[in-house]
């Protein structure tokens, strides 16, 4: 095949790749893992520092020991900022190059382009891909699949040329890869499949004297098993949620469970229906069904072992396909979910070249079905970039991945819970409140999930059920959970009683779970019982400790105000509406809590509080500023004062465009055909006029 062909369909792949999860570049972080990994990991977003490489090397963070992973996330935070964006973009890149080395590999192990193409694009475009890609916190699929494939082609040079640089090579792009994922401990035994085929360099194992050409062959990768075992080791140590070590379930149990679950991936590879972030788990084995699915998975690896010397890529990818998802098959791992797609990344490789290599074979004599066997394979591509593109933007916000869920999976509780976050997050507190509370039905001594419930309770205005719903759960669950703690000491604040606060939230902060930007909630107890040293000495801390710019009331502004946009706008406008006092000659303030009463408008705020503050917004400023008249365009239409709203928002875009902010005229002329329409504004688009007691 000439290098121009192989260039053509490298780029080709690579653009198709890029272009099908582009749109997964727009998407912002969810409240699984994405927060732990990233959007709440200050190591992280700090980006790369001396202080965040010593703490990736030598952290063992959410039962894992992965260096290489958070290195990766926090070139990524340095090079784009603490945004979505760049953790999106870095894993559709990798993706996209993973489906490109692949191609390479297959094309030099096999010699055969257009089937090796085939198989690299099924891999690229499949939907299963899509929670690998789409999901940030699944970086430790693509960035260890990077290193898989870059493996493969070292082996290829160093089978054909060994040498000790070679090995060292191979032993490198290994550690990298265990660095950034434990399923790489499969890779020394992959490349003993592929010494059988394609490379042909070992004999048929069940031939006599097979052994000596497959001795040398093991023993070369001796070090790579080592390698292997000791990060095995790590992480059976580390991984406790994930080797299921704190379940009680037998081993008899766990064997039970591994054979229907072999098939539930099967299923999904086929059928790829119904796919969800999590799917349901159980630990209660169905020995009948159980026993089946052991029969089938027999006969399929003695069909394998039967033809295996007419079609010995059968063997290999089935081999392939059985071994690389054994180590998260479920009964060797329990964890939340009986089943992953991400876990299919690359076991649905060995069976890609199996079903491949196996189809072509069997029809390539005959010259009619060679036709139709192209033409189904570009259909089978096509049906597959139509799905993911299906299944792709159901992964753009909490919101929407957690409502398919709960969907396909009612009662989950971490689903439930999830999305009661999610919805929490847009502003939606009663429906949240409901899934919150199916989360606790079904786990009850869940203190999280009371906590939340607790949470939104407390942010829509019914204080004393919040009170007495967390009281008895730290009563009779936990007096020292961090979250039932903080909830207990919010829900004080907002009912008045700020000092009785305080020895809650210190609580919640000596706890080890506690996240540092709670101390903002101890300044305020501080500040609203009149100990205002105590305030100072605490805001001075957390300019030192966290950052400098939370260390002033300005900072608190800015804290209130990022709360106010996570659908927590009760909290905010009550440390708003009390220490007002401290705002009133600040026109940014003033404008930024304007413009959240105007569009997100919690239940205890006053009528025309939105339209005083923008006003008094206006006259602070020195000079007619394009945003703050944009905020009283949205107060005047909250108002349902129209005609007012849309002079304000002409104005102000005749602003923006004499400023040259044209994306800023631009979104304001949308606001003005809303105001033109009879619509106010809303935190999401065009709303009918603001409905009081929307809540919060």
């Amino acid at each position: 095949m000439n290098n121009w062909k192989i260039w053509a369909v490298s780029i080709v792949l690579f653009i198709v790749t890029l272009w099908l999860f582009w749109p997964a570049t727009g998407y912002g972080f969810l409240n699984f893992d994405d927060d732990r990994y990233v959007s709440g990991n200050a190591m992280v977003l700090n980006g790369l520092t001396a202080q965040g490489v010593q703490w990736a090397v030598t952290t063992v963070y959410e039962d894992y020991w992965l260096p290489f992973l958070w290195l990766s996330f926090m070139a990524d935070a340095e090079l784009f900022g603490p945004g979505p964006y760049g953790f999106h973009l870095t894993n559709v890149l990798l993706h996209a190059i993973n489906a490109v080395l692949l191609f390479w590999a297959l094309h030099l192990l096999t010699g055969s382009c257009w089937r090796s193409a085939f198989v690299a694009a099924l891999f690229a475009f499949h939907p299963l891909r899509v929670e690998s890609v789409a999901w940030i916190a699944s970086r430790k699929d693509v960035l260890s699949g990077l290193f898989f494939m870059l493996g493969l082609l070292a082996y290829v040079r160093y089978s054909r040329k060994p040498s000790s640089g070679g090995l060292y090579l191979l032993s490198g792009l290994l550690l990298f890869g265990l660095l950034s994922k434990a399923i790489m401990l499969v890779f020394p035994f992959v490349l003993l499949l592929l010494d059988y085929w394609p490379m042909r360099e070992a004999g048929d194992p069940w031939v006599k004297g097979a052994w000596s050409k497959w001795r040398p062959l093991f023993e070369e990768k001796l070090f790579l098993v080592y390698l292997a075992v000791i990060f095995a080791v790590i992480n059976l140590y580390t991984h406790v949620a994930g080797t299921g070590r704190d379940v009680s379930v037998s081993l008899l149990t766990r064997i039970g469970l591994i054979f229907p679950n072999y098939w539930a991936y099967l299923s999904k590879f086929f059928w790829p229906a119904r796919l969800t972030i999590l799917y349901p788990e159980s630990n209660v084995v169905h020995w009948p069904l159980s026993l089946v699915a052991l029969a089938g998975l027999v006969l399929l690896t003695l069909l394998a072992l039967r033809f295996r010397k007419a079609a010995p890529y059968v063997l290999v990818g089935w081999a392939w396909f059985l071994l690389t998802l054994f180590p998260v098959i479920r009964g060797v791992r329990l964890g939340l979910a009986d089943y992953a797609n991400r876990f299919l990344y690359l076991p649905s490789i060995g069976f890609g070249m199996a079903i491949t290599w196996g189809v072509v074979d069997l029809l390539r004599r005959n010259r009619l079905a060679k036709i139709m066997l192209c033409i189904v394979g570009v259909a089978v591509l096509a049906v597959c970039v139509w799905l993911t593109r299906i299944n792709l933007p159901f992964w753009k916000n909490p919101v929407s991945v957690f409502e398919r869920a709960v969907k396909y999976a009612p009662d989950h509780f971490l689903i439930n819970n999830n999305y009661g976050e999610a919805l929490l997050r847009d502003g939606q507190t009663e429906k949240a409140l409901y899934h919150f509370e199916r989360a606790t039905e079904i786990l009850p001594d869940a203190t999280t999930f009371m906590a939340n419930s607790g949470m939104a309770l407390m942010l829509l205005d019914r204080t004393d059920e919040a009170l007495g719903r967390v009281g008895r759960a730290l009563w009779t669950q936990d007096p020292h959970c961090p979250f039932l703690n903080l909830v207990m000491g919010l829900t004080l604040i907002e009912s008045g009683t700020a000092s009785n606060a305080v020895p809650f939230i210190q609580r919640a902060l000596n706890h080890p779970e506690a996240i540092p930007t709670w101390r903002m909630e101890l300044i305020r107890a501080y500040m609203e019982s009149g100990q205002s040293e105590a305030a100072s000495n605490e805001l001075a801390r957390i300019g030192s400790e966290i950052t400098p710019a939370l260390g002033s009331l300005q900072g608190m502004s800015v804290y209130y105000l990022g709360l106010w946009s996570q659908g927590h706008g009760k909290r905010a406008w009550t440390f708003f509406e009390r220490a007002m006092d401290h705002y009133t000659n600040n026109a940014l303030v003033l404008n930024n809590i304007a413009w959240f009463l105007a569009t997100d408008p919690p239940v205890s705020a006053p009528e025309g509080e939105a339209l005083r503050l923008a006003q008094q917004a206006v006259g602070l400023a020195p000079a007619r500023h394009p945003g703050i008249l944009d905020t009283m365009a949205a107060a005047y239409a909250a108002e349902g004062r129209f005609d007012e709203a849309v002079a304000s928002a002409e104005e102000a875009r005749s602003l923006a465009f004499l400023s040259g902010d044209e994306k800023k005229a631009e979104e304001i002329g949308v606001r003005i055909r809303a105001y033109r329409g009879g619509k106010a504004w809303g935190r999401s688009g065009p709303v009918e006029r603001r409905v009081r007691g929307r809540n919060r």
